[in-house]
């Protein structure tokens, strides 16, 4: 019974409720990966507080220090404590927070200030305790990339990924910012390309617990595992169609491995490939009309686009004799892929159209990348920290590389989320 109750006590918990209506209607569209793009400076208040104690004010530090993180993360923030700390740069908009404390319930405040027009763009409260202040944190700087974009950005977003600890690997979460890391399987064998839901309610992956390679599913409200395909010989690389009904995979029940789409049942829908070939690793556009994957039909793997509704599939990549691991970017406007180049893995996009393709890593090894739900990011693993594969994150041309998660023994296959984990 209390399990069933305590997801409806954070639900009432973590209510929002505007608290004036927004005057600001100017909406500023970014593109972080433009050489031309000038940060907006945004500032934040010290925070009031009542009572003024030692406890508040470290509870308002927490809070603020992650809203900080939060909005430098996006990319196209510069963020200062206060406004006297800007120096002789003009400062846009402010951020002011009121936090009230009573026995363990924590009340914030926190309002999004137009300082042009000295307006409020957005206001929320939220109640909790001391440990939900990093979920306050994420949930308003959401509401301020909303509130000046017009687009929300990725603090609600999480991270699944595969940790390996000798030969056993599991999948394992975290928040956007590799913070809050937890397991998510206790599968003691060999699991790859754990893929979440555009819901993010399941969480798909594989598994060699039966001792072949199955896909499985994970239910994140009940955390129930459920075995999702078993067919003869491989059942892998799990993309869910952005309707989240179903499933395009990788199986070899019928020879060698072509694409299907199944349900969430398991049952297969369609065929979409029939060789020659190995066809594998497919990624849906954000319309759900096409479908990129991986083929070596013509001798090598190459990446190539299928129209779903006629099944016409045209080549994509002709550089480079080893392409892989193509997602789709939410914008549709790029695909991310793996190339082989001087015998090391490393990152490129490329548009759906074709065209020339854009390295945008050069050292090391880089492979598995994952866009980030508003289309500016990219996460990825690699081998430059002393040779082990850890997760880092990049903007979507490259710049702006830093290490995001350096957890087990080894971490890869990383998935970004859909920005929906309140």
């Amino acid at each position: 019974m209390k399990k069933e109750i305590f997801p409806l006590i954070l639900v009432l918990v973590f209510a929002s409720v505007a608290l004036l209506p927004q005057t600001g209607l100017s909406k500023i569209y970014i593109d972080i990966s433009s050489p031309f793009m000038e940060k907006i400076p945004i500032s934040l208040s010290t925070p009031e507080l009542s009572p003024g104690s030692f406890e508040n004010q470290q509870a308002a530090k927490k809070l603020t220090s992650t809203l900080k993180s939060d909005l430098i993360f996006h990319g196209f923030f510069s963020v200062f404590d206060s406004a006297y700390q800007s120096g002789d740069e003009k400062v846009d908009y402010r951020i002011d927070t009121r936090m009230e404390r009573k026995t363990k319930t924590l009340t914030a405040v926190m309002k999004l200030v137009d300082l042009s027009t000295d307006s409020m763009l957005v206001g929320r409260k939220y109640i909790g305790t001391v440990n939900d202040l990093r979920k306050m944190a994420h949930r308003f700087s959401n509401e301020v990339v909303r509130a000046i974009t017009g687009k929300p950005g990725v603090s609600l977003s999480k991270i699944v990924f595969i940790s390996r600890d000798g030969k056993k690997s599991e999948v394992y979460s975290s928040d956007f910012d590799g913070m809050n890391i937890r397991q998510e399987t206790n599968q003691k064998t060999i699991v790859m390309s754990p893929r979440y839901s555009p819901d993010g309610r399941f969480i798909t992956f594989t598994s060699f617990r039966s001792g072949r390679p199955c896909l499985y599913l994970k239910n994140l409200g009940s955390g129930k595992v459920r075995r999702l395909t078993s067919y003869k010989g491989l059942n892998m690389s799990p993309a869910w169609a952005p309707s989240g009904d179903k499933l395009a995979v990788t199986l070899s029940k019928s020879g060698s491995p072509d694409i299907y789409l199944i349900g969430l049942d398991g049952k297969v829908i369609k065929r979409l490939t029939r060789g020659p070939g190995i066809n594998c690793s497919p990624s849906f556009s954000p319309d759900g009309r096409r479908l990129v994957f991986v083929s070596d039909r013509n001798g090598s793997p190459q990446l190539f686009i299928m129209e779903l509704s006629s099944r016409k599939t045209r080549r994509l990549t002709f550089s480079g004799s080893y392409n892989t691991d193509p997602q789709w970017s939410p914008n549709g406007d790029r695909i991310a892929y793996v190339s082989r180049l001087g015998g090391r893995f490393q990152i490129f996009t490329i548009s759906p159209e074709g065209g020339d393709p854009v390295q945008l890593t050069f050292e090391a090894n880089n492979e598995n990348p994952s866009w980030s739900p508003d289309g500016r990011q990219i996460l990825f693993s690699s081998t430059r920290k002393g040779g082990k594969k850890s997760l880092y994150v990049m903007y979507s041309n490259g710049q702006n590389q830093r290490l995001l998660i350096n957890y087990g023994q080894s971490d890869y296959f990383p998935f970004w989320g859909p920005n929906v984990f309140k």
